[in-house]
């Protein structure tokens, strides 16, 4: 079915998340069409907001928000953004609005990636086409199917008791102290992956790892696993291409962190900190 078959054939309840390329494309008219909960006014769609932009769409991917949820979500591809019309990126709509805003999005904007990132088959070159209401693409020149990945990626905070270890990123623009992570690799356990990620970018080992909580990171793809582990031995050692600086700082003494409401990351220094503080006050 093409793209606008597939839109005009829904309920006409639903709701759409728009997007051009990388950039979320606002609607002019500040027609919110979810919920309070999402509070970005110009993000969400309705489909008779969409019919103008007909011409100009690519995909339209039906997504959910969960599987209690009872929203039906959509999101669209554009070829172009239409002109009077403004875009911003994700990143932009969880930075200022917090997670619990930004889950939707970042669920829509996950899938346009990957519709995005096999527009061709990585076998024999041809094109894909979308099969199954969105759920899968489909090469029909071999007839091999691909559906959504997920990265899975390990994030932890290293504590030794009443200090953690924060670790600034060499990457242009860091400037928060924040959690080890990188990705696992094939092969490995979770455990595994924090243990050799640990060593590799900071130099030191670790035990007694524990796992957490998980949070989506659409950015563009990742899961994130987060883990609690102790100290174990070792002196610092940076990896230079990954770290720009990482030091064990008090509970009570932290620098600048990410935000509990943004990243996993700032739920686990904050949950680590605030209970320690707790207990050595009884």
């Amino acid at each position: 079915m093409n793209s606008r078959g597939l839109l005009f054939n829904v309920n006409e309840a639903a709701t759409y998340v728009v997007f051009c390329g990388t950039g979320l494309v606002l609607h002019d008219s500040g027609i919110a069409g979810y919920s309070p909960a999402h509070p970005h006014s110009g993000v969400f769609w309705s489909k008779a907001s969409l019919e103008s932009l007909a011409a100009d769409i690519e995909a339209v991917i039906p997504i959910t928000e969960g599987i209690a949820s009872t929203v039906q979500c959509h999101a669209v591809l554009l070829k172009q953004v239409p002109e009077g019309l403004r875009t911003m990126t994700t990143r932009q709509l969880l930075m200022e609005h917090g997670f619990d805003a930004f889950s939707l999005v970042g669920r829509a904007s996950q899938w346009v990636n990957w519709f995005r990132s096999h527009r061709y088959c990585g076998y024999c070159g041809e094109l894909t086409e979308m099969e199954a209401l969105g759920r899968f693409l489909r090469c029909h020149g071999c007839d091999h199917e691909f559906y959504p990945r997920i990265n899975p990626c390990v994030i932890v905070l290293v504590t030794d008791g009443d200090r953690i270890l924060l670790a600034r990123s060499n990457r242009r623009g860091a400037v928060f102290f924040s959690c080890l992570a990188g990705f696992i690799e094939p092969g490995e356990t979770a455990e595994e992956a924090v243990a050799r990620e640990v060593f590799e970018e900071v130099g030191i080992q670790v035990k007694d790892i524990r796992y957490v909580k998980s949070q989506p990171w659409p950015f563009p793809s990742q899961l994130m696993l987060g883990f609690y582990a102790s100290y174990a031995g070792g002196e610092l050692k940076l990896c230079p291409e990954e770290i720009a600086e990482a030091h064990w700082y008090p509970v009570d003494a932290l620098p600048d962190t990410p935000a509990p409401a943004i990243s996993v990351a700032g739920q686990l220094i904050t949950g680590y900190c605030s209970e320690y503080l707790q207990t050595r006050q009884k």
